[in-house]
């Protein structure tokens, strides 16, 4: 009798895009894009478990995330084994810590997690060179969690990516407003902002311009990321949602060295010099405005 694989656990990390310009629309009607991502301490955690018929998922943490065939876990599983033509045979354990509809990237990194520890569990089944093209068929930001570094530059729809040394951890404040903005709205309000400012770009209205990239070695200091640090979708989601701007403000007067928004939102993020800092700052937006905080920081590379 063949013994089943053991039970599999990954930590799924949430990401900020330091840097997220938005070109034109490609030929499928997605936006291209060039962004820097970073990833954070802060994580879900996936747990896979063998056995038993189909793919059965298992959410806690957040009652407001799905638990069935619309989520990317599963997802992520039943691609996985139709590619490796296996019967479908496990059980995903998710614990939520990364809000959703945040702009952190959380359902996919659990997505990107799910793929390695299943195929791992079934002994891969998939060749690992295989898996970014599947994680890119789930979602642009679902091959960030198979890069192997916190850092990297991406382009188109964000699946061409180039891993990069990351700069030294520092502390990071997460606000979490009481609403999410999904992606699609972002996109939609920053096409119509384009249009209104130049009637005659349409709906492709692109960015003039790429990053003139600096030497990789050096994006591993914060000296040279932080002017790059940019959104185009920030101006179009604070001007539907002013609040999150008034977040972004504070965190830079509580200390923060850069406050931006999250993605597409609606989270807003604070990078700090020190933890005491972020600290304080963490106290003043729960009192003053009675927002939800997260404190984390981003990773780093481990030694060796």
């Amino acid at each position: 009798m063949t013994s089943l694989p053991e039970a599999v656990q990954r930590l799924a990390p949430a990401k900020l895009n330091l840097r997220l310009r938005v070109l034109q629309r490609d030929e499928t009607g997605y936006h291209g894009v060039e962004t820097l991502l970073l990833a954070l301490e802060l994580s879900d955690r996936i747990t896979l478990v063998p056995g038993g018929a189909g793919i059965r998922l298992e959410v806690d943490g957040d009652p407001g995330v799905p638990a069935d065939s619309t989520n990317l876990c599963w997802r992520a599983a039943d691609l996985l084994f139709r590619t490796a033509g296996i019967d479908p045979a496990v059980t995903i354990r998710l614990e939520k810590r990364i809000p959703s509809a945040a702009g952190l990237g959380g359902g996919s990194s659990d997505a990107s997690s799910v793929l390695v520890a299943l195929n791992e569990m079934l002994d891969l089944p998939v060749g690992e060179e295989y898996l970014p093209q599947i994680a890119g068929e789930l979602g642009s930001d679902v091959p960030f969690g198979l890069v192997g570094s916190p850092l990297a530059l991406g382009w188109e729809r964000g699946r061409r990516l180039i891993p990069l040394r990351p700069p030294p951890a520092r502390p990071v404040l997460i606000a979490v407003p009481p609403f999410g903005v999904s992606a699609g709205d972002a996109y939609r309000w920053l096409a119509a902002d384009r249009r209104a400012a130049d009637p005659d770009s349409g709906s492709t209205a692109e960015l003039a311009g790429g990053l003139v990239l600096p030497t990789p070695e050096s994006l591993a200091k914060w000296d040279v990321l932080e002017p790059l640090v940019c959104n185009d979708l920030e101006s179009p989601v604070f001007r539907r949602h002013p609040e999150l701007r008034i977040i972004r403000d504070g965190m830079l007067e509580f200390g923060a060295s850069l406050a931006f928004l999250c993605g597409s939102g609606s989270c807003v993020a604070g990078i700090f010099d020190s933890a005491e800092v972020r600290d304080r700052a963490a106290m003043e937006l729960e009192q003053r405005a009675g927002v939800r905080v997260i404190r984390t920081a981003t990773k780093e590379l481990k030694a060796g």
